[in-house]
C-alpha cells in the first residue's frame, strides 16, 4: 500500500482532518495533501512522526511504496543543522591552527572575527523559512534560545560600552 493511502486511511481512522493532522505534525496541510495524492513524499523525520502519531510501526506504514522505501535510503544521512556543527567545528580548528602558526594576536582575531560574525549571522538570518521554525519551535527551545542569544550578546555590549567610553575625550 503506498504511503499516501496508508496515511489518508490512519487519519480518517483517527477522525482526523488534513489540517489536523499537520497541526500535530507541524507541516502545512499542503503537504499532507501533497502525500495523500502521491504527488509529493513525507521525509524520514515525517515518516517517524507519522508512526508515532498512529501508533503502528514503521514496517506496517511503508511496506509495499517502494519509491518512498528508495527515497528513505537515499535521505542525506545527517541533518543540516549536524552538518552546521560539524563544518563550523572543522572550519574553527583549521583557523586556529593557521592563525596560531601566523602568530596573528588575540585581539586581532577577535577584531576580525566580529566582523564575520555579524555577516554571517545576518545572512543566516535572513536565509532560514522562518515559518517552518516557528511552527517547530517548542517553549523550552525558545527558553533556552533565548539564554544562549543573551549569553552571546552581553560580552559584546561590554565590549562596546568599554570602547565607546574609551573612545571619548577626557
Amino acid at each position: 500500500m503506498r504511503i499516501g493511502t496508508q496515511l489518508q486511511r490512519q487519519r480518517q481512522l483517527n477522525g482526523l482532518s488534513q489540517n489536523q493532522l499537520a497541526e500535530a505534525l507541524h507541516i502545512s496541510r499542503q503537504s499532507i495533501s501533497k502525500w495523500e495524492n502521491g504527488s509529493a513524499l513525507p521525509n524520514f523525520a515525517n515518516v517517524m512522526a507519522i508512526s508515532n502519531l498512529f501508533h503502528i510501526s514503521l514496517d506496517d506504514l511503508i511496506k509495499g511504496d517502494a519509491v518512498l522505501m528508495n527515497q528513505l535510503e537515499n535521505e542525506h544521512k545527517t541533518s543540516k543543522v549536524a552538518d552546521i556543527l560539524i563544518i563550523g567545528f572543522g572550519m574553527a580548528i583549521f583557523v586556529f591552527i593557521v592563525l596560531s602558526l601566523l602568530s596573528v594576536s588575540e585581539d586581532a582575531v577577535a577584531t576580525g572575527l566580529s566582523l564575520i560574525s555579524v555577516i554571517s549571522f545576518i545572512g543566516l538570518i535572513f536565509s532560514i523559512k522562518w515559518r517552518l521554525i516557528n511552527q517547530a519551535l517548542k517553549k523550552g527551545a525558545v527558553v533556552w534560545g533565548a539564554i544562549l542569544i543573551a549569553t552571546l550578546l552581553i560580552p559584546e555590549f561590554y565590549g562596546f560600552i568599554q570602547g565607546f567610553i574609551g573612545g571619548m575625550p577626557h
